[in-house]
């Protein structure tokens, strides 16, 4: 496999994008035999009730056995997705490893050929808007010859601790991830039609992927016709959406499997704890706030993709990768797989860097939150010298970590545009001036 380069064809670049892939490989082959799978499987950071393996392979357990694997509250899963998994599970383990192995590598491999494009379209827009620029603008402005950020973002999933340790357990969150990667591909290549096909497949498997119709119908928009392009990316959405729905009906012979996956995702009934922000609220809410906080907890998430629409329409890859990390925060049952497929986006924004302000602290409670959250369970489970609170301390905390690296993010966009608009000089009265977002 490899990564997406400036010169994908010189010997030193296949070398590098080789030598990653083959380290990234070696890593997870060496943890599959040395049985970290079991234990991390047991990890609530990485394996949720959405994507769990153990109760994949249950459900398959179940249907094989005429069973519906829909009628406890054990498998949450799709009807084709547990086709698919009951195909995998007559392999070999040994086989099936590898098939998680081959798909994080597709995955890094489809994101870095995605993020490479998004680049290009970056500097392509600057550009066609050089002559507004401030003359000093030169000094940052992208320029597609200065890095291979292709390589770099699929470097950064291959060897990104959270996507190994998400591979080795066999979440189904790496099959996610992949058709996420797709997804990216497909609008980074401007393709209405697949865009939509895999973002309704990526909706039909989780939900929350719903919302990149939005940046689909802004990409795919041609001479300022957002509104048809809406129109047809919706239409495209819908049908493709009801045709997996469909075969759904027909593989199940009814419509019981959606209050298993969807109704799960949306109501929240299994209060396991997780990386996520559900969970410790729902266990206390009394019953009949329940709905209430259920709708404003869903409805969150949502809220932010039409300001970010207005905001960032002409920014793609930004709006992309915003949703995504909004999804990894907020969603239902989060994991720490759908953590670090957003940050294996954060190359792209390579030039950003010199304007973030919380990179040092955002780092510093990511790193001591991941540490602490194993200890702290094991603390409250296993000890019973603490509780509930000390480990919901740390995914909160790990939570605003994730919220301050987007606001931070999107902040050093704004000051970056600034910047091209009307020089990197600050200088008020002769004295250095500080933006200040209002």
């Amino acid at each position: 496999m490899l990564f997406h380069t400036v010169d994908a064809s010189s010997t030193p670049a296949m070398w590098k994008s080789l030598k990653i892939t083959a380290l990234g490989i070696f890593i997870r082959a060496w943890m599959f035999k040395s049985g970290f799978s079991e234990s991390l499987s047991e990890r609530v950071e990485i394996s949720t009730p959405i994507n769990s393996w153990k109760r994949v392979v249950e459900g398959v357990y179940l249907h094989q056995r005429s069973q519906s694997p829909y009628e406890g509250d054990v498998f949450h899963e799709t009807p084709i997705g547990l086709m698919f998994y009951s195909y995998l599970l007559q392999w070999s383990p040994l086989v099936l490893q590898m098939v998680f192995i081959l798909c994080d590598i597709l995955t890094a491999t489809t994101l870095s050929y995605a993020c490479g494009k998004f680049y290009l379209s970056l500097v392509e827009n600057q550009e066609k808007k050089k002559n507004m620029y401030h003359a000093d603008a030169k000094m940052i402005m992208l320029n597609r010859n200065d890095i291979n950020i292709g390589y770099y973002v699929g470097a950064a999933y291959i060897l990104n601790p959270y996507i190994i340790c998400s591979c080795v357990a066999m979440t189904t969150t790496v099959f996610t991830n992949l058709i996420l990667a797709v997804t990216l591909l497909s609008m980074a290549q401007k393709s209405r039609t697949l865009s939509c096909t895999f973002a309704a497949l990526a909706t039909y498997q989780s939900f929350y992927p719903l919302m990149l119709i939005v940046p689909i119908a802004i990409t795919t928009a041609k001479e300022k016709k957002l509104i048809k392009s809406a129109v047809l990316t919706g239409v495209i959405f819908s049908t493709s959406s009801m045709f997996l729905l469909w075969v759904s009906y027909q593989l199940t012979g009814g419509w019981r499997f959606i209050g298993s996956t969807y109704g799960c995702i949306l109501k929240v009934p299994d209060l396991t704890p997780n990386i996520g922000l559900f969970w410790y609220f729902f266990t206390e809410m009394f019953d009949h706030f329940y709905l209430f906080f259920t709708c404003v907890f869903q409805l969150n998430p949502f809220i932010y993709v039409i300001p970010l629409a207005l905001r960032f329409d002409d920014n793609i890859p930004l709006l992309s990768f915003t949703l995504c990390t909004i999804m990894a925060i907020f969603k239902s049952y989060p994991s720490i797989g759908d953590v670090g497929f957003y940050l294996s986006l954060l190359p792209v924004w390579n030039h950003l860097v010199p304007f973030f302000r919380h990179s040092f602290i955002v780092g510093c409670i990511m790193l001591v939150t991941s540490v602490l959250s194993p200890i702290l369970w094991h603390l409250w489970i296993y000890q019973g010298s603490a509780n509930a609170n000390f480990f919901f301390a740390t995914t909160l905390a790990f939570a605003t970590a994730q919220i301050f690296l987007l606001t931070d993010v999107l902040f050093a966009q704004a000051k970056y545009d600034y910047h091209l608009m009307n020089g990197i000089d600050l200088k008020i009265n002769g004295k250095e001036g500080t933006l200040v977002l209002e």
